[in-house]
């Protein structure tokens, strides 16, 4: 049973374990509170504090710090972690920037697509804020949310190990991001980069979406992988938000020439759930493995993690119990509901030079918000066409980005500008490209504000240009 208590003025969640002993601190901050031009700043911190250590992960809405070990062990770190907080080692500052270009980041489109270039979208971006970031960039962030009031801390073991201090400074708890939708309507595909097929969706913070999530993977595997050699791999994943939302996604990476297949059997899988065509038995397989691996997680101090972040949110800590009655009641026709809501939600990315008009997927895009004013054109290109005025720039045929709601201006090294809107269009102005690009580019320096300008020109963005394109 997880007992909650305070250590230091910082709620704490206690339970003992069978095993080895572990502990956490958890910050209710991550990639949905990083505007474009301060995307990277808490990853660089989460580098920072822990000094080479690999025991923390920046997700979209909380930062945690992570241990196992002895009593000794877990009081050291924890300790520790507050500390460096407190001092940050700046000294360091450029030699983890270096680290964190070196290090793949997970950028991909579906979330940029839902969402656009704010909150949940930040994290399909690449850490465009690193070359400006300073130690008083650093300092500002963490004293809004590394402190006291926007933390938990769990152990799962006996006892707070002695000795373990929590020195963090006063603050104020900070809300969960609320999800944005930069789509016009869903349900929606877009073509991807690759071969790979991918779907999200937003669904309700339920058990019967979480076994929804699992029993689709059953479905996709069994399709894609089982009973033809489509894919080589499919999954899905579940992901809660603090806002009693839930975000789901399905992944399948097709065998080579099998792209079009498995977007064809993904398409068919999803159509057919919606429509309540559901097993049983995969209903009842996963109602059964989510209730062992609650009861599991409960002896290893697994739901610790789960319940700190529902402490962070405002919500009640879950007991054991109550899980696995809620799970163990899912039934077939619930999870045909969540299917059927999940597909009206659903935005689905193709292979490369695909679609799914033919799978009655309407093509995504963004509500439409034309400008009208003075028209470039590109030289070579007379078919490539910029109009602007002192509202924004659009890209005949393409997207528009207005002044007022520009979330990132990128300054590249050739002299370039990129306006990237908080919906997520984007349009780039080349001023050797278009005649008159010179002044449009005055123009935007003039208007668009200073917080949102990001300077790629250094030798060390190289990396982050290139992801950007």
């Amino acid at each position: 049973m997880i007992k909650q208590l305070e250590v230091d003025g910082v709620p704490a969640l206690l339970a003992p374990v069978t095993g080895t002993t572990h502990a956490g601190l958890v910050f209710r901050v991550g990639l949905a509170d990083e505007p474009p031009a301060r995307r990277g700043i808490t990853h660089l911190i989460q580098h920072l504090v822990l000094d080479g250590h690999r025991n923390g992960r920046v997700g979209a809405e909380h930062t945690y710090f992570h241990v196992q070990g002895s009593a000794e062990r877990i009081a050291e770190f924890v300790t520790g972690v507050c500390a460096a907080l407190r001092r940050l080692p700046t000294d360091r500052i450029d030699a983890e920037k270096k680290v964190l270009r070196s290090e793949d980041q997970p950028v991909g489109p579906l979330p940029t697509r839902r969402h656009g270039a704010r909150d949940f979208g930040m994290a399909g971006y690449p850490e465009w804020g690193l070359a400006g970031l300073g130690a008083e960039h650093l300092n500002e962030w963490i004293a809004r949310y590394f402190t006291r009031e926007n933390a938990v801390l769990w152990v799962a073991g006996d006892a707070v190990p002695q000795g373990l201090a929590l020195d963090l400074a006063e603050g104020e708890r900070q809300p969960p991001p609320a999800p944005s939708a930069a789509l016009a309507a869903t349900p929606a595909w877009f073509a991807g980069p690759g071969e790979e097929v991918a779907w999200d969706t937003v669904v309700r913070r339920e058990a019967r979406a979480a076994v929804f999530a699992n029993v689709l993977e059953r479905r996709l595997h069994r399709d894609l992988c089982l009973r033809s050699e489509i894919a080589a791999r499919v999954g899905t994943e579940y992901q809660p938000r603090a806002g009693r939302t839930a975000r789901i996604t399905a992944v399948a990476e097709p065998l080579p020439e099998r792209a079009g297949a498995a977007l064809g059997g993904t398409i068919d899988a999803l159509a057919e759930m919606r429509a309540g065509r559901i097993e049983p038995d995969d209903v009842a397989t996963v109602v059964e493995l989510t209730c062992r691996g609650l009861r599991e997680a409960e002896r290893k101090g697994g739901r610790l993690p789960g319940q700190a972040f529902n402490v962070l949110a405002g919500l009640s800590v879950r007991s054991l119990d109550d899980a696995v009655t809620e799970a163990s009641a899912v039934t077939v026709a619930e999870v045909a509901a969540v299917a059927a809501t999940a597909y009206e939600a659903g935005l689905l990315m193709t292979p490369a030079g695909t679609s799914a008009d033919w799978g009655g997927y309407p093509a995504a895009s963004l509500p439409s918000s034309p400008i009208s004013g003075r028209t470039l054109r590109a030289r070579g290109n007379r078919s490539l066409r910029l109009v602007y005025s002192d509202e924004g720039v659009t890209v005949v045929g393409g997207g528009t980005v207005l002044y007022d709601t520009c979330a990132a201006l990128l300054v590249g090294p050739d002299g370039s500008r990129e306006l990237v809107g908080e919906d997520g269009a984007a349009v780039r102005v080349d001023p050797a490209a278009f005649r008159g690009g010179a002044a449009l580019i005055e123009q935007i320096d003039a208007r668009v504000p200073a917080r949102v300008r990001v300077d790629l020109r250094s030798a060390e963005s190289e990396a982050d240009i290139t992801d950007a394109r």
